[in-house]
C-alpha cells in the first residue's frame, strides 16, 4: 500500500478539487438523509389529515400537558426517593427539550409553509424533487472533479514512465520488456485511476452518507439502532473474507496481463514471420491458451463478487428485520421497554418507524458500494506497485551529476583496455585497444557474435565497460551527458527502424530544425531521391507504415543513411547497413562515403570485404580481442 499513498501524496496540488468534491459529498449526504426523513411529516399528514402547524401545535400541547403531569408528579414525590425523582428530572429535562425543538419547528412551518394539508404535502414534495435534483448535480459535479483529479494523477505517472522508458539503458528496458511497460502504462494506470476514485470519492461520500442516516435514525432512537447493529460483526467477517479471496484473484489477474501483452505483441509484430513459417495455428493456440487463462480468472473473480453480494443482502436483511420487529413490538404494545431494556423513554409512533427503517435502508446502499471500496484500492496498491517500480528502478548505465562540457566536434575517440560480458563466465570482449583521430575511417570485421555491435553499444554508451574505459577528445564518456554524447554520434544498422509517418519525418527525425532542400540533400547523398521520387505515390510526403514495412528492406536502409547523413555527426557508425541493398546502389553510397572522409569519424562493421577499401584502418574482432585484419595488411 506504501506506493499507492505515494501516487495519493503526489496527488496533493490537486487538494482544492478534493476538498470542494468532499464538500459536494458533504451535500450529497446530508440530502440523502434529509429526503427520507421530509417523509415523516408526509406520513403524520397523510394519517390525520391535518396541517404541519396542526400536527406540531398538537405534539407541542401533548408535552405541556406531560410536563405538567411530571411536575406534579415531583412535587408529590418525597424528597428522601431520590431515584424516582431522577428518573422524573429526566423526563422532565427530555420533555422541555422536545418542547423547545417543537416551539423552533412550529415557528418556521408558520413562516414558509402553507396551512392547508394536502397544500403542505405537494409542498414538501416539491422540496423533495428539488433536493433530489440538487443532490444529483452535486453527485455529477464531485464523479466530475474527482475524475479530473484522478486523470490528472494517472496521465502524470503515464508520463513519467514513458519519460523513463525514453531514458533506460538496454539493460533496463529488457527487465521489463515492451509487454511489461505497455501492461503498466495502459491496464496497471486504468487500476491506479479506479482506486484514486474510490479512496477520494466514494471512500469518502459513501461513509458521511451512512453517517447521516445513522445520526438521524439516533434522533428518533439510539437504543433501537443499536439493538439493530448486533449483526454488523457477521456482515464485516463477510466482506472480509471474499475482499480476500478477491484480492487473490486480481493479484493474478493483473500478473497474467503482461504475459497476455507479451503473446499479442510478438504474434502482431511478426506476423509476416509466423505467416511465413505457417505457424498461424501454433500462435492461435498460444493466444487461446493465455486468454482461457485469463477467462478463469474473469469467471473466478465474478464468482466470488456475485456469491459476496447475496451474503451481504442476507446480514442486512436480518438486521432490518430485527429493527422492524422490535419497533413493531413497541408501536403495537405502545411500549418503551423490551425485555426490561428501555429503548424510549415515550412509546414509538408508526411514523417514526418507517422513517427509522427507511432511513436503515438508506444506510445500506452506501455500505453496499463501499463493501467493493477495499477490493479496488488493493487492485491499485497492485498497480501502483508495478508504476512505482519502473520508476524507482536504477539504470545500469548512470548518467553523471555533473558533466564535462566538451567543446568542438573534431576530437579523437579513444578505447583503453576495454572487457565486457553480459555473464561473467562468457566474456565477449578482452582488453580491447584502439584509438581513432578524427576523421579516420575504421573497418571492423569479425564472425556473428564475435562482438562487433556490442562494441558499438559501449561508444553510445547502451552499456558500459566491466573493465577499461572509452574516451572522446581525451574525457571519459561516463563523464559527458548521454545527450550530448549520442548527439555527436549517427548510427545506421542492419534492423532499420522507421517511423509510421513520412519519408520526410523519418529522415528529419534527430534533425528537427532541418530544412526541406537539407532533407533532399541528405536523400541524393544517400541514393534514396530517387526512389523516394520516381517509385512512392506521394513521395516525400509517404507514410511509409509500420515500421517502415511499406518499403524494401534496401530503401529502409537507404532513409536510415540519408537520416544519420542529415545529422552532420562527429562519429558515423554503419552497422551492417548496406546488407539489403543492391551492388549497384552500394557502389554509390561508398563513392558518397568516399567523399565524406575527413569531415567525421567513420567506423564501419560489415561482412562485405569490398568496403575495406575505404577504410584507414581494418581489424578483426575475434574470440572478444582485436587485432589488425590480414585483408588491409594484403591491399598494404
Amino acid at each position: 500500500m506504501s506506493n499507492f499513498f505515494k501516487a495519493i501524496r503526489e496527488s496533493l496540488y490537486l487538494a482544492p478539487v478534493v476538498a470542494l468534491a468532499t464538500l459536494c459529498s458533504i451535500g450529497i449526504a446530508l440530502l440523502w438523509g434529509g429526503n427520507i426523513t421530509a417523509l415523516a411529516p408526509v406520513i403524520e399528514i397523510t394519517l390525520s389529515n391535518q396541517s404541519i402547524q396542526s400536527w406540531v401545535e398538537k405534539k407541542k400541547e401533548e408535552l405541556n400537558r406531560e410536563i405538567e403531569t411530571l411536575e406534579a408528579q415531583r412535587l408529590e414525590t418525597p424528597n428522601d426517593d431520590k431515584t424516582t425523582l431522577s428518573e422524573i428530572n429526566e423526563k422532565l429535562n427530555a420533555a422541555e427539550q422536545s418542547l423547545g425543538w417543537r416551539r423552533w419547528q412550529l415557528s418556521w412551518a408558520n413562516a414558509i409553509l402553507p396551512s392547508d394539508p394536502f397544500r403542505t404535502i405537494c409542498f414538501i414534495m416539491g422540496l423533495l424533487v428539488l433536493s433530489t435534483l440538487v443532490k444529483h448535480l452535486l453527485m455529477l459535479s464531485s464523479d466530475l472533479l474527482l475524475a479530473y483529479a484522478s486523470t490528472t494523477t494517472v496521465r502524470e505517472l503515464r508520463r513519467r514512465i514513458f519519460d523513463k522508458a525514453m531514458r533506460m539503458d538496454k539493460v533496463q528496458y529488457q527487465a521489463f520488456g515492451t509487454s511489461g511497460l505497455l501492461s503498466s502504462i495502459t491496464y496497471a494506470a486504468d487500476g491506479l485511476a479506479a482506486g484514486l476514485i474510490a479512496m477520494f470519492g466514494i471512500a469518502i461520500r459513501e461513509p458521511l452518507r451512512v453517517i447521516a442516516c445513522l445520526a438521524l435514525a439516533c434522533c428518533i432512537s439510539w437504543r433501537l439502532l443499536f439493538l439493530s447493529v448486533v449483526l454488523a460483526p457477521l456482515l464485516v467477517a463477510t466482506v472480509v473474507y471474499f475482499n480476500r479471496k478477491i484480492r487473490s484473484v486480481a493479484t493474478s489477474i493483473l500478473g497474467r496481463n503482461a504475459g497476455f501483452h507479451e503473446v499479442l505483441l510478438e504474434a502482431l509484430g511478426n506476423v509476416f514471420t509466423v505467416q511465413a513459417f505457417t505457424m498461424e495455428n501454433h500462435e492461435r493456440s498460444r493466444f487461446a491458451e493465455c486468454t482461457k487463462h485469463m477467462q478463469k480468472l474473469s469467471m473466478k473473480m465474478t464468482f466470488y463478487t456475485g456469491l459476496s453480494k447475496p451474503f451481504m443482502e442476507l446480514v442486512g436483511i436480518g438486521m432490518v428485520a430485527i429493527t422492524v420487529c422490535a419497533g413493531a413490538y413497541l408501536v403495537v404494545n405502545k411500549e418503551t421497554h423490551i425485555f426490561f431494556i428501555q429503548i424510549r423513554e415515550t412509546p414509538l409512533s408508526v411514523s417514526e418507524l418507517l422513517i427509522f427503517f427507511g432511513l436503515l435502508v438508506g444506510a445500506s446502499d452506501p455500505l453496499r458500494k463501499l463493501s467493493g471500496v477495499s477490493v479496488t484500492i488493493y487492485n491499485a496498491s497492485i498497480s501502483a506497485n508495478l508504476l512505482y517500480g519502473i520508476l524507482e528502478s536504477m539504470p545500469a548505465v548512470a548518467e553523471t551529476a555533473k558533466p564535462t562540457d566538451l567543446a568542438g566536434n573534431t576530437h579523437k575517440l579513444s578505447i583503453k583496455n576495454v572487457s565486457f560480458h553480459y555473464d561473467p563466465s562468457h566474456p565477449v570482449l578482452d582488453q580491447i585497444d584502439l584509438e581513432i583521430p578524427f576523421g579516420r575511417t575504421v573497418v571492423l570485421l569479425g564472425p556473428n557474435g564475435s562482438g562487433k555491435s556490442t562494441l558499438i553499444n559501449l561508444l553510445s554508451r547502451f552499456y558500459d565497460p566491466v573493465a577499461g574505459q572509452i574516451a572522446l577528445g581525451g574525457v571519459n564518456t561516463r563523464e559527458l551527458s548521454l545527450h550530448d554524447l549520442r548527439r555527436r554520434m549517427a548510427i545506421v544498422s542492419q534492423s532499420t527502424e522507421l517511423f509510421n509517418r513520412t519519408v520526410f519525418e523519418n529522415i528529419q527525425y534527430g534533425s528537427p530544425e532541418a530544412s526541406r532542400q537539407e532533407v533532399e540533400d541528405a536523400a541524393k547523398l544517400a541514393h534514396a531521391h530517387d526512389f523516394i521520387t520516381r517509385s512512392l505515390h506521394a513521395g516525400y510526403d509517404t507514410v511509409v507504415g509500420q515500421g517502415g514495412q511499406k518499403l524494401s528492406g534496401g530503401q529502409r536502409q537507404r532513409i536510415a543513411l540519408a537520416r544519420a547523413i542529415l545529422r552532420k555527426p562527429e562519429i558515423l557508425i554503419l552497422d551492417e547497413s548496406t546488407s539489403q541493398i543492391d551492388m549497384e546502389s552500394e557502389l554509390q553510397i561508398r563513392e558518397t562515403l568516399q567523399e565524406m572522409k575527413g569531415s567525421m569519424t567513420i567506423i564501419i562493421i560489415t561482412h562485405r570485404e569490398a568496403l575495406t577499401a575505404l577504410a584507414d584502418e581494418v581489424y578483426t574482432i575475434q574470440n572478444g580481442r582485436l587485432i589488425p585484419s590480414q585483408h588491409k595488411l594484403a591491399a598494404a
